[in-house]
């Protein structure tokens, strides 16, 4: 396949295309984190149905809205651990099934076709790396959350203060707050999420140590030729799977309400068999694209050692 810069459409076009010519492959990839999932998330629907049931029945009587208690996943120390599980399986297994994807999308540029065993064994011999990123991006994301809890908090006290003297300026304030940081925040998450993906990237694909991953993920995203670039591409691949997702969703919601677990899990799993090969091939293709665009050389030399010593 030939390797050139691509134009924003192009790499959804491109990602388009090898999804569905190699969706099996890349399915079962994938499958290594979504069956386990799905297995969870089915006891953990089976947890939420009295909650639901709760729900439902203030629906039908809205003066029982007082006296009927809702219960929640918390209250069973079961599904608590349930849910435990399912956040760790997702956020540490998460970035082995993105770069499988990866490799597969790199043998797929030398010509090569996708190959379960090869991809994996690429991303296994890395795994000390994986782990050290994945350890470095939940402090990332651990900072991000208190940074964001510092500025609610700030912005509520603000309000309260305000609204004692002036009660109209405090929600105007409290909106305009919300939007500045809406406006703030963006700009700098949606791009951090590309540079911590192509950290993980360079990690497998370059065989790069973790400090020298976070290195290139930064510099090749937070510069001043593609820091928009990336901008515009997360926002839009976050709204083609967000977007997907929420309407399967809604008939998963559907079925919870008429007391179908196994239904519901069914619907919950079928989106991300489908998203989630998707999202990983359109980030591969973009993170592949950025290296064309920058060191065309070094990436064929790159993918060349990558898929050399892996069956053809």
């Amino acid at each position: 396949m030939e390797l050139r810069p691509l134009g924003f459409g192009e790499i959804f076009d491109r990602a388009i295309t090898l999804y569905i010519r190699n969706f099996v492959p890349f399915a079962a990839i994938v499958g290594v984190l979504i069956v386990p999932l799905a297995i969870l998330q089915y006891f953990l629907n089976l947890s939420s149905q009295p909650e639901y049931d709760a729900i439902f029945r203030v629906f039908q009587h809205p003066g029982q809205a007082g006296t009927e208690h809702i219960p929640t996943i918390f209250d069973t120390p079961a599904a608590v651990g349930v849910l435990a599980a399912t956040l760790l399986l997702a956020y540490v297994m998460g970035p082995f099934v993105m770069n499988a994807v990866a490799v597969g999308v790199a043998r797929l540029y030398r010509d090569r076709p996708v190959e379960f065993r090869a991809c994996y064994e690429a991303v296994f011999r890395r795994w000390p790396q994986i782990l050290g990123l994945i350890g470095i991006e939940f402090l990332v994301v651990l900072g991000l959350y208190l940074a964001a809890v510092f500025i609610a908090v700030g912005i509520v006290f603000v309000a309260i203060a305000l609204g004692g003297a002036l009660p109209g300026l405090a929600f105007v304030f409290g909106l305009f707050a919300v939007l500045i940081v809406i406006v703030v925040m963006l700009p700098l998450i949606a791009p951090l999420i590309v540079a911590l993906a192509f950290a993980m990237y360079a990690a497998v694909i370059e065989e790069r140590a973790v400090v020298a991953s976070l290195l290139l993920g930064f510099s090749r995203v937070f510069n001043r030729a593609e820091f928009w670039r990336a901008l515009l591409f997360c926002i839009a691949a976050l709204a083609i799977t967000v977007g997907a997702s929420t309407m399967l969703s809604m008939l998963g919601l559907a079925a919870a309400i008429v007391h179908l677990p196994v239904v519901e899990t069914i619907i919950q799993t079928v989106p991300s068999f489908v998203i989630t090969p998707f999202s990983a091939v359109l980030f591969a293709i973009y993170y592949f694209d950025v290296r064309i665009r920058r060191e065309a050389f070094d990436l064929e030399t790159s993918l060349e050692r990558l898929t050399a010593a892996q069956p053809a």
